[in-house]
């Protein structure tokens, strides 16, 4: 599932009003994993990542603890959500630091029609002759080499129990 929160393209930041937006979305989804963007600075230790993405990442790994906590955001729990401490653990996809990958053979194309269909975000990126297949083959190829499969994501996971 994917939820928009109406956000500002391009001027996001970890502040607690977003951390706010995405607890109330986990504790109303109650998930056993999220997955979210990459928020380490760079893209493999190469290309730097976007402002947007670090943001986001870094305010759902918070989130995602605020949902479990009572005494944060308690005017959801008057809106009628409950708490919810349920994720196991957060994904951060593509990051550098990724040490699990999931195949993604067969939901490939999916994945390009999907981007494909983001017009007005290619558009914007202004790069003459950009291809989305070839953009999101380029890293699923190689990830898929080193799980032995045609096209694979990767992941950094982030266990969200204690001491786990």
């Amino acid at each position: 599932m994917v939820d928009f929160l109406g956000q500002p393209d391009g001027i996001l930041e970890p502040t607690v009003a977003l951390r706010r937006l995405i607890a109330e979305e986990v504790r109303r989804h109650r998930p056993d994993i999220v997955i979210t963007n990459n928020f380490r600075e760079t893209w493999g230790g190469r290309n730097l990542n976007q402002a947007d993405h670090i943001a986001v990442g870094r305010a759902t790994v918070d989130a995602v603890r605020d949902a479990g906590n009572r005494w944060i955001f308690p005017e959801q729990l008057t809106e009628g959500l409950e708490p919810w401490g349920g994720v196991r653990e957060v994904w951060a996809a593509a990051s550098p630091l990724s040490t699990h990958a999931v195949d993604i053979t067969e939901t490939f194309d999916a994945g390009v029609a999907s981007l494909t269909a983001h017009r007005a975000y290619i558009d914007g990126l202004g790069w003459e002759n950009w291809d989305p297949e070839e953009f999101l083959a380029g890293g699923a190829r190689q990830t898929g080499v080193r799980l032995g499969t045609k096209f694979a994501t990767s992941f950094e996971v982030f266990p969200m129990g204690w001491g786990e």
